[in-house]
């Protein structure tokens, strides 16, 4: 029995009428002051579980001035030479730290030589987004044109000199638009570009952040063994946060991308749809490859696993059956 009911017994004893029953009315209090007490308690408890929720997201920004990126697991590599960099479509050659904003969706990958991260997100709540994309390729490798980067001739263009991680820089400034481009080692050109209202000098100090000492590899959890004659891969990417990733091969015919989803295509093969069977044993659809603006020459999908695979130019059906058949878990 806890102090306060006692003293409340101990009263009414010494108060009670002749027809007073004190340990009747005690049996009825009791119990509702022990689930009021509850009540208490639960509230209490539910308030420390609210701040420790709250802790939990602003402690990493407070503690270390951002939010983590998703990505995949870092491996120590050491100082790549410059001709490292876009060599092996499966290794990016870079990390990075912390962003100032929290970044919902991150895609690492190695396209046509070029190494790359691009990352999305929100500012605040209301719904302002950014969208950002670091670049990485030898100072011998020209980029391929970048659509999501700064316009050609932005509003309001000013150009500055900067230092990013000692190394001399230039941030060119637009209409909530920044870019800025160093090389991180002799040999390398690296371009940071930030779109949405992210100030200049927090897109800098994230530049700052740039690691050439650590890397992820690009390991979708399917890969192709089996290409057209004289194909390669020729790129990779990854997406930390879904589980999502991408192969593109080339070859003199064209190109095969594959896709490659967790999980299973919750619909599977289309009522009705004709179905057939890859070489290893997997069922496929081949869906409609004409109605796209990608001029795609053939495309199927595979439930299960989740895969879509996919071809253009030269290339049809065939290579991408052949693709299809020889992809194996990593």
């Amino acid at each position: 029995m806890t102090t306060d009911l006692k003293a409340l017994r101990d009263t009414l004893r010494a108060r009670a009428e002749t027809d007073t029953d004190p340990e009747a009315l005690l049996a009825r209090i009791g119990p509702a002051y022990r689930r009021r007490r509850s009540r208490r308690l639960a509230g209490a408890a539910s308030a420390v579980v609210a701040v420790g929720a709250l802790l939990a997201m602003l402690v990493p920004r407070l503690l270390f001035g951002g939010y983590p990126l998703p990505a995949p697991p870092a491996v120590p590599i050491g100082s790549p030479a410059a001709e490292a960099i876009g060599a092996d479509p499966q290794m990016i050659h870079f990390d990075v730290g912390q962003f100032p904003y929290e970044v919902s969706s991150t895609t690492w990958a190695v396209q046509d030589g070029i190494e790359q991260l691009s990352m999305s997100g929100s500012i605040d709540d209301s719904g302002a987004s950014f969208f950002v994309e670091l670049r990485l390729a030898p100072e011998t490798r020209s980029p391929a044109p970048n659509p999501t980067g700064l316009p050609e001739e932005p509003r309001q263009l000013h150009s500055a000199p900067a230092t990013v991680g000692g190394r001399p820089a230039l941030v060119v400034t637009g209409e909530e638009a920044t870019r800025v481009t160093w090389q991180p080692i002799a040999g390398v050109r690296a371009e940071l570009s930030v779109r949405g209202r992210v100030p200049a000098n927090k897109a800098i100090t994230f530049a700052g952040t740039l690691s050439l000492d650590r890397g992820h590899q690009c390991v979708p959890s399917l890969r192709p063994t089996a290409l057209p004659a004289d194909a390669r891969i020729t790129g990779c990417s990854i997406m930390p946060n879904v589980g999502h990733g991408q192969y593109v091969i080339r070859g003199p015919g064209g190109t095969i991308t594959v896709w490659v989803f967790t999980g299973v295509f919750a619909h599977g093969i289309s009522p009705g749809a004709p179905s057939s069977t890859l070489a290893n044993g997997w069922p496929y659809q081949e869906l409609d490859a004409s109605g796209n603006t990608q001029h795609y020459t053939a495309h199927i999908r595979v439930p299960d696993p989740y895969v879509e695979i996919f071809a253009q130019g030269a290339y049809g059906l065939p290579e991408v059956l052949l693709v299809g058949a020889g992809l194996q878990p990593s």
